[in-house]
């Protein structure tokens, strides 16, 4: 099983720069919670960084608009987490259940019983 983390921001520095202000300014309406849980100003925040490098499995990080790219038939709402197995796409966590989550702690909580769900861990 590969996990693919699709933010629902495009890549590229000026995005990043601007998504990241948005963020500062006004984090109610900024449309990506992935983000807004997993990053900060100086990049990808620990806990999380060191919580996903402990998932058993492979890991794939996407922008909106390289996942649209690279899977143009996923009409699923960003972000969200998919999971690839097989050459198979299906999603494993909806943007709907990561913005249920109200801090990193409940996400990590979230992916973590997911991934073992699907691992048969």
């Amino acid at each position: 099983m590969k996990l693919i983390l699709v933010y629902n921001a495009d890549d590229g520095i000026f995005n990043a720069v601007t998504d990241t202000i948005h963020k500062v300014i006004s984090p109610r309406t900024y449309e990506c919670r992935l983000c807004q849980f997993t990053y900060g100003v100086a990049g990808m925040l620990t806990k999380w960084k060191r919580f996903i490098q402990s998932l058993p499995v492979e890991k794939e990080f996407l922008h909106r608009n390289q996942f649209r790219k690279n899977y143009p038939e996923e009409s699923t709402a960003l972000p969200a987490i998919f999971k690839s197995e097989n050459d198979r796409l299906s999603p494993l966590i909806t943007g709907a259940e990561i913005d249920v989550c109200n801090n990193l702690d409940e996400l990590i909580e979230l992916v973590d019983s997911r991934v073992k769900e699907e691992s048969g861990m």
